[in-house]
């Protein structure tokens, strides 16, 4: 595993950026930790940002609300966290590849950021690795990308060509 998290982006002053943060109740003691991180995360980064965290009843779930967030037209990105242990059989691994296939599709639709820290993990000591150690924890990184990723999409979208 990795250790590296994504560079901190630095804070600017006004920037104002808003964030939906949309979480699987499933495996909710892992998933938790990473949405109390993102929004600390998120809060420091863009102090002011509006955060909403919408709860999915599964991972499956998090595209459909992701979707209907966009269509909102409210949001500077979508920070999509969950938690899937793979077990006997070859479901958590289905459910991971159509998740992330369509978070994908959803950010090239709207041309918005749709951050995937929807992990597929082996177990739970990997659960608690990634989503509970202050140091490591993907929801820091995820919400670093999505303020990255904001700040960028707005750069060269107000920089004439």
């Amino acid at each position: 595993m990795s250790t590296a998290q994504p560079i901190r982006p630095r804070m600017v002053g006004k920037a104002r950026l808003s964030f939906a943060v949309i979480a699987s109740q499933y495996n909710v003691n892992y998933v938790q930790g990473m949405v109390e991180q993102a929004h600390r995360e998120l809060s420091e980064l863009e102090p002011g940002a509006k955060i909403k965290i919408i709860w999915a009843s599964g991972a499956f779930e998090i595209p459909l609300l992701a979707k209907v967030a966009m269509t909102q037209k409210k949001y500077d990105a979508v920070l999509a966290l969950g938690v899937i242990l793979q077990g006997e059989t070859a479901h958590a691994r289905l459910v991971a590849e159509a998740v992330t296939s369509a978070l994908l599709q959803i950010a090239l639709e709207f041309t918005v950021p749709v951050i995937n820290e929807v992990l597929l993990l082996d177990n739970e000591e990997q659960a608690k690795a990634r989503c509970l150690d202050p140091e490591i924890n993907r929801g820091i990184e995820a919400a670093r990308a999505a303020v990255a990723t904001s700040r960028a999409i707005r750069e060269l979208s107000s920089t004439p060509a």
